[in-house]
């Protein structure tokens, strides 16, 4: 008969060798990235203030998505993902909306929807404000995306 197959993890924990299973440590939020996420979310509704939208929300979330700013552009219902980036190192804010990150906003623009009550037919669109350098350039890019 062959050694147990469980023999290895008593060896390894006998060194002092050890995986621990799930999450480790908590780490602390890096505070740079939550101060410029902060800052460029305080920028975007101003920005889209002074257009005539109207801020509804700031920072809904769900366990399995969040939105940036809920906002009124007249009749049209819009959810708004806001991007900054300080500089161009790791490419144009509006690059790092991924389709991950689309299906997120997605998923939880459903879940807002479902708790409000939205009339039927409403128009719905998906923006995103990129938020980019210092002093900031601001792009609004209407309607960025779809819900599948």
């Amino acid at each position: 008969m062959g050694a147990d197959p469980e023999d290895w993890k008593k060896r390894l924990k006998a060194l002092g060798i050890s995986r621990r299973r799930g999450a480790g440590p908590k780490r602390a939020p890096d505070r740079r990235k939550l101060d410029t996420g902060q800052a460029g979310e305080e920028i975007a509704a101003r920005f889209l203030a002074e257009r005539g939208v109207t801020l509804l929300e700031r920072n809904v979330r769900f366990r399995d998505g969040e939105i940036d700013l809920v906002a009124e552009d007249g009749p049209v219902l819009v959810f708004v993902e806001v991007r900054r980036r300080r500089t161009g190192d790791a490419g144009a804010a509006a690059e790092s909306v991924t389709a991950r990150k689309r299906a997120r906003v997605v998923r939880a623009a459903r879940r807002w929807m479902a708790r409000r009550p939205v009339p039927a037919g409403r128009e719905v669109r998906f923006d995103v404000v990129a938020v980019e350098g210092e002093p900031p350039r601001i792009d609004w890019i209407r309607g960025a995306f779809d819900a599948p």
